[in-house]
């Protein structure tokens, strides 16, 4: 699996693109203020999860889902696959070709809904809690074939920056939502959710929890 770090590190930026960063990241706080002044009734009815097609934000019907569950001390003695949803899913198993590393990792895939989401979120808050008892981390990463405003997303998730980044009109900031979401490090900060765009319309979004593993 090709992994990708959760963002690029200001520190290691040539300074043009530092200036995009600090300029991301005050668009992101600017845009949000005065959207939360406007539509802040909107903001409560609609934070119930963080998944991307009950935002309200995107015309998008279906997203694509995948599932990682990383053990890096090596395959638990927990046999989660037989435990995990079948029908309309793939699942994968894999090893780091490196001998030298014990990882394991076990990713699913399927498409969901709207209506689906729901469920979806809590059966995934269910898996970060078991996962994490045998010592890995649930990653889930949901896909959509639509860009996305993040600043208008990050403000309606209650979502607290703390990384950004842009280049080739991606942009990605990673932050934290005071929940019971997985979390890692990034640099020196503390993170548990990832959401990057593309464009708008013909663009594409993903949202990642806590931070994307696999390339967008």
């Amino acid at each position: 699996m090709k992994r990708t770090g959760p963002l690029m590190y200001f520190r290691n930026t040539p300074l043009s693109a530092q200036l995009l960063i600090v300029l991301l990241g005050v668009a992101v706080f600017s845009h949000a203020f005065l959207w939360n002044q406007a539509f802040s009734p909107a903001v409560k009815a609609q934070d119930k999860h963080p998944l991307l097609l009950s935002t309200g934000l995107l015309e998008a019907q279906e997203a694509e889902l995948r599932i990682i569950l990383w053990f890096e001390e090596g395959k638990p003695q927990e046999n989660f696959l037989n435990k995990l949803p079948q029908e309309g899913w793939v699942w994968q198993e894999s090893h780091p070709a490196n001998s030298m590393s014990a990882g394991y990792s076990l990713a699913g895939y399927t498409r969901i809904s709207q209506k689906s989401e729901q469920a979806i979120f809590s059966w995934y808050q269910g898996l970060v809690q078991d996962v994490g008892q045998a010592g890995g981390i649930a990653y889930l990463d949901e896909r959509v074939p639509e860009g996305m405003d993040i600043a208008h997303y990050a403000l309606q998730q209650n979502i607290l920056p703390r990384q950004f980044s842009l280049s080739e009109s991606v942009s990605s900031v990673a932050g934290w939502q005071e929940s019971l979401l997985p979390r890692v490090v990034a640099g020196n900060d503390k993170v548990n959710i990832q959401v990057i765009s593309q464009g708008y319309g013909q663009g594409r979004t993903a949202l990642a929890i806590p931070v994307l593993l696999e390339e967008f």
